[in-house]
This record gives C-alpha cells, sequence and structure tokens, in this order.
C-alpha cells in the first residue's frame, strides 16, 4: 500500500503531489498542477467528497499503471487538499479499512494544520473603472477629451488638443502600433483595439482604447471612442503568467532531478543528483546526511561552506539539520531572526553564518529499519518558504530517498563483493631467482575491488610458471564469484597438463555448461594463459578473446605476440585454443592486462593501444611496481575509471 498527499497551491485554484511514499513510478501521481474543477476523484475530494473505488477506477491521471487496483480519495480539513491511497490489485477496501483511513487523513489533517502556511490573496472583487472618452479627427490630427482622457495622458486638462501632444505621454516603443492602428482606420471603416502604455510617477499605466471611425458633414474622418485603465488586470494577468512559467519550470527541473535520481548508483554519484537539487529551489548549498551511532554522519555536500564543523556533531544537537533527522520533521528557517528564536544559542554566531535561510527536512526510506537520512538547503539570502516550496521540497525529499535506497544498495552489494574478490585474488605472486612478477588491479571505482577482472600466476607441477589473466562479464558478486571459480578451475587443471590451449578447453567447457545449465545468470569471460619456462625464456600462449600479451625488450623494442585468438569462454562448448610458441629474450619484460586500459568510453581504440605502447616503451628502467603505475597513469591521465584494469608484468633477469 502507498499514499500521496496532494495539497492546494496558493491560488488555491490546483492541487500538487507534496509527498509520496510506497508507490511505484507507474502508480504516482503525475508531477504537475491538477485542477481542482477537474472530475478526477482526488479534485473531487480537495472539495470534500470523500471516494472510494477499486479496479481500474482511478484516483487521478495514470497513463503507466495497467493493472487494477483499490484505491481512496480522501479531503483534508480545511480545504488543505487529498490524501490519496492506493493498494495494487482487485481486492477493494474493507470497510473497516476505509474508516481506518479516513482516520488516518484527519491525523494529516491536524499535522499539517501546525505548519506555516502562507496566507492567501484575497478574492477577487468587482471594482469601479473610470473611461476616457475621446473623439478624434484624423484630417486635421486633432483629438478632444474629457478630464479623465486628460488624466490618462497627462494633458492639463479637458478640451482640444494636436494628436502629437496625446501621443508624446506614449513610451516610444509604444507609438508604432498607435501609428498603424491610426493608419488602418484612416483607410477603411471598422472598430479597432488597441493596448498601450503611458509612465506616470509611481510606475507605468497600462490603457486599453477602443474605437470606430465615421464621417462628419464636411467629409472629414473622425474616430470617437473611449479609454480604459487595465493596469491591475493587466499586473494581474502578468502575475498569473508568471507564476505559471515558474510553475512549469519548476516541473521540468523536478524532471530533470527525477531523471538524475533515477540513474543513481553510489553515494559519489548521488552527490550530482543532489545538486540538481539546487537548480529546483534556487538554493546555494545543500547537505545529505545520516545517523550513524547518535551521531551525524555527511553522506554528501555542494557548497556548504562550514561543512567540517558539521561532521560527527551529536544527534541531540539543536539544529535544523539534526531536528529534521531526529524528530523526522520538516524545519524552515526563513531568516536569522528565525533562526534565533527558534535556536537562542546561536544569538552570538548567525551574524559569521554565511547563509540567510534554511530548509531540513527527513528522506523517506523504504526500509522502516534503515538509518534515518535527512537533507539541508541553505540560501546566500532571505528566502520565504511557499506553500508551492513545500510541495516540491517534500517531493524532491521523496525523490533523492529513492536514490538513497538504491545508493545503500548498492553499497552493501558493493561491500560483499569487495571482501569476496579481496580474498579471491592472489595475495603473494611466486618469487623466482630469474624472473621478476608484479600485477596491479585498478576497479571502475576508487577504492573498491569489485569486479570481473582478476589475474594468477603460479608453479605448476613440473616447474612450469604458468601465467593466467581474464575478464568477466559484470561488475558484481556474480562476477567476482565466479572469477574465483575460473581461477580455481584453471589451477585444477593445471595438475592434469600446463599447455594452456588444453586449459583453456577445459575451463570453457566448465563455464559453457554452467551457462546452458542457468540461462538467466549466463556469463562469458576473455582469457589468456602462458606457460613459461623461467630458465630459457621459452613461452606457450593462447588466449580466448582476450588481448595480446606485449613485450618490450632493449634490443627488440617493443610488440605485440601474434594470436590465434579463439572465441570468449562460455559460448560454444566445442570452441579451440591455439597454441603459441615465442621466447622471451634476457633482460625482456611480458605484459599481460585486460581491455580496460584500451576499451573506454570516448576514447578511439588505436589511439588507445597506442598510448599502451607508448606508457609500456617508457619503463624499462623503472622498478616493476613503478612500471605498472607509470603504465596506469598514461593511460588513464585525465579520466575516469569507467572499467577494471587488472595488469601482470614478467621481467626476465640477466642470466651469465
Amino acid at each position: 500500500m502507498g499514499w500521496a498527499l496532494m495539497l492546494a497551491q496558493e491560488d488555491g485554484a490546483h492541487l500538487f503531489p507534496c509527498g509520496i511514499s510506497g508507490l511505484s513510478s507507474a502508480w504516482e501521481p503525475p508531477l504537475r498542477p491538477l485542477d481542482r474543477s477537474d472530475s478526477w476523484p482526488a479534485c473531487l475530494a480537495a472539495l470534500g467528497s470523500a471516494w472510494t473505488g477499486h479496479g481500474f477506477q482511478r484516483p487521478y491521471p495514470l497513463p503507466s499503471a495497467t493493472s487494477p487496483a483499490a484505491a481512496a480519495a480522501l479531503p483534508l480539513q480545511k480545504s488543505q487538499g487529498t490524501l490519496v491511497v492506493l493498494r495494487p490489485g482487485p481486492r477493494p477496501f474493507s470497510a473497516s479499512e476505509e474508516t481506518f483511513l479516513s482516520a488516518v487523513a484527519e491525523e494529516v489533517s491536524e499535522a499539517l494544520a501546525g505548519l506555516p502556511h502562507p496566507r492567501r490573496a484575497d478574492v477577487p472583487r468587482l471594482r469601479e473603472v473610470e473611461r476616457g472618452a475621446f473623439t478624434l479627427d484624423l484630417t486635421e490630427q486633432r483629438i478632444s477629451g474629457d478630464s479623465v482622457f486628460a488624466d490618462q495622458h497627462r494633458l492639463p486638462g479637458p478640451g482640444r488638443y494636436p494628436l502629437s501632444a496625446a501621443l508624446a505621454a506614449l513610451p516610444q516603443a509604444d507609438r508604432p502600433g498607435v501609428e498603424s492602428l491610426l493608419a488602418r482606420l484612416a483607410a477603411e471603416p471598422g472598430t479597432y483595439e488597441v493596448t498601450y502604455r503611458v509612465p506616470k510617477t509611481d510606475g507605468v499605466r497600462t490603457l486599453q482604447a477602443r474605437c470606430s471611425r465615421s464621417s462628419d458633414a464636411r467629409g472629414q474622418v473622425v474616430l470617437t471612442g473611449h479609454v480604459t485603465d487595465i493596469t491591475v488586470d493587466a499586473d494581474d494577468a502578468d502575475r498569473r503568467e508568471s507564476r505559471m512559467h515558474r510553475q512549469m519550470l519548476r516541473v521540468e527541473q523536478m524532471r530533470a532531478l527525477a531523471s538524475a535520481c533515477a540513474s543513481v548508483r553510489n553515494t559519489s554519484e548521488l552527490a550530482a543528483a543532489a545538486f540538481d537539487v539546487l537548480a529546483v529551489f534556487g538554493a546555494d548549498a545543500i547537505v545529505l546526511a545520516e545517523a550513524a551511532d547518535e551521531r551525524l554522519h555527511i553522506l554528501t555536500n555542494h557548497g556548504q561552506q562550514h561543512i567540517e564543523a558539521m561532521r560527527g556533531i551529536a544527534l541531540s544537537t539543536s539544529a535544523p539539520l539534526t531536528d529534521a533527522l531526529r524528530e523526522h520533521r520538516i524545519v524552515f528557517v526563513a531568516s536569522h531572526e528565525e533562526l534565533i528564536a527558534a535556536y537562542p544559542h546561536y544569538a552570538n554566531t548567525a551574524h559569521l553564518l554565511d547563509r540567510q535561510s534554511w530548509a531540513a527536512l527527513p528522506i523517506p526510506l523504504s526500509d522502516p529499519d534503515a538509518r534515518p537520512a535527512a537533507c539541508m538547503l541553505s540560501f546566500e539570502r532571505s528566502h520565504a518558504f511557499t506553500a508551492e516550496d513545500h510541495a516540491l521540497f517534500i517531493a524532491a525529499a521523496g525523490l533523492l530517498g529513492r536514490a538513497l535506497d538504491r545508493c545503500r544498495a548498492w553499497d552493501a552489494e558493493h561491500a560483499r563483493a569487495v571482501e569476496l574478490q579481496k580474498g579471491l585474488l592472489p595475495a603473494a605472486l611466486p618469487s623466482l631467482p630469474d624472473t621478476e612478477l608484479t600485477a596491479l588491479y585498478l576497479p571502475a571505482t576508487a577504492g573498491a575491488y569489485a569486479g570481473g577482472d582478476w589475474y594468477d600466476a603460479f608453479i605448476t607441477g613440473n616447474g612450469t610458471l604458468l601465467l593466467a589473466i581474464g575478464d568477466i562479464e559484470g561488475h558484481d558478486t556474480q562476477a567476482a564469484s565466479l572469477m574465483g571459480r575460473l581461477r580455481t578451475a584453471i589451477r585444477a587443471y593445471a595438475a592434469l597438463t600446463d599447455d594452456p590451449a588444453e586449459l583453456l578447453q577445459h575451463t570453457n567447457r566448465l563455464l559453457t555448461e554452467d551457462n546452458d545449465n542457468d540461462p538467466q545468470r549466463a556469463r562469458t569471460a576473455t582469457c589468456c594463459i602462458a606457460a613459461l619456462t623461467s630458465a630459457t625464456g621459452r613461452i606457450c600462449y593462447a588466449t580466448a578473446g582476450h588481448p595480446p600479451p606485449l613485450v618490450h625488450s632493449p634490443r627488440s623494442g617493443l610488440y605485440e605476440l601474434p594470436t590465434d585468438s579463439g572465441p570468449p569462454l562460455g559460448i560454444f562448448n566445442d570452441s579451440t585454443y591455439p597454441s603459441l610458441h615465442h621466447r622471451l629474450a634476457d633482460d625482456a619484460q611480458l605484459l599481460l592486462h585486460t581491455d580496460g586500459l584500451t576499451d573506454r568510453p570516448g576514447t578511439d581504440p588505436a589511439h588507445a593501444r597506442l598510448l599502451l605502447h607508448d606508457a609500456f616503451a617508457q619503463t624499462g628502467t623503472l622498478p616493476a611496481d613503478q612500471a605498472l603505475n607509470h603504465i596506469t597513469t598514461r593511460c588513464l591521465s585525465g579520466g575516469r575509471v569507467e572499467d577494471d584494469c587488472a595488469l601482470l608484468l614478467v621481467r626476465r633477469r640477466h642470466t651469465l
């Protein structure tokens, strides 16, 4: 079961969703104002008519919801709005459930009554409008007007004046429109209307002239008409248009925010979505925090100048953000005066703050046992929080809550993969008198080890150094666990043979059988296996859809080893992988790597490979561990690591 709280807007004529919980995207109300005069049950409930329904009856427009549901639209007291409750499924609400929901609506009404609401404008009333009468002789270009007309056009008084005297009162930009109208009246009879402005001491007056053409006894062209002052109506229209434009802009901004929140996967990306909140409200800074061990833990922030002073403060501290987090209530502070009134301990330090207004609100989360979270927006200028702001704040908090739910789920999955992959990658590499080994793994996200890239190196029963590197499809615990399984399988098969081609064939059959048995979890993998006889430098190697090994030596320079690659592992059960041979010279180095270094979004693969070759060629005089850091720094400089990278470097020492 989920609900949507739809509150009346400042204009009193529209409803807007101000709080949503427990509803999937298909059942959410539209993120736009609903006219209270519409026939939707949510609109009728706002006028006092409670409604319940089931099946395919909808409380508001739901184009994406195609299944039945039980629904209720319950009026809130004092025309505050509507509480809508939805439960997907064919079963209607029972009588006891309807009674319970009505009681909930009453509780919501009482809670809303305690929140600050800006005073709504009085209902417009009919008012008396003065009209100025005039007569215009177009032949003689003279105009006669009464006292109202004279006052409207800043003329000395009623009487007859040159037409140019009346036109002089108009701004230069408005004169062409009036002159065009006069030209049309001179050419053809009819009744016409024109709107223009006249500056006055305290602003601008908007006038509307209506006139018709006639002819006098002498055949001269004469116009008669009246001029009405429509300044108030024009200003009201401008305000309505401005309000509607602002509302539509915020709707678009909320859609952009919803899109940003929908794409969030982890807390680092949550910062980008949080930044989009600022655009919706015109705020200058935002802080997202959660409760951890009775203290405030900052998840992410943007623009907050004194963030360090907030880290780790006790939840019992009296402040807008801690109150929102601890008491699960919205806190609006419009000025320093309101801050000091609500939090007297700020009296001596408020003048040091670089913000003037604050809005702190709890973030709704799907798990009631999850750590509470809240966000706080702050403004460099005083900000009067309107009912429209309240609605949008609550909607934005709901979007951030969903994003945070995903972040926490991703973080938990990522943490499991971190521990899993740390245990699966080799803790140490073999130590040989004539061969030096080093390896490096870079995850797709800095500081983590969750992914499908892997490497291994071990000594077989006959003394051969077996090298393996691979890339499992995906970046999750399944990829990490499959990586461990393939690595273990290769070690097990190596007890039977150290021929790389046979090892790939055995491993391919294992993975293909797994994929056939569980197609929903099917994964593929690339792999390169090399068997090195360290005393002679002889290499036997085979690849399965994997980048070829690189070799560099002082005498031969840098080159790729030729490959006759078979398909990736896990596709065809009978795939074959030919073995090739090469001799690694003294003082030469061999690099096995995954495609995270070369196949990066927005980068030409050919250019990336050339960059890798150049970087590898420059490492001959560097220590082995510095060599790998040099390669990754050059290849990934200025770019985000979009994919895992694994590197395994082998150096033959010069032997006498």
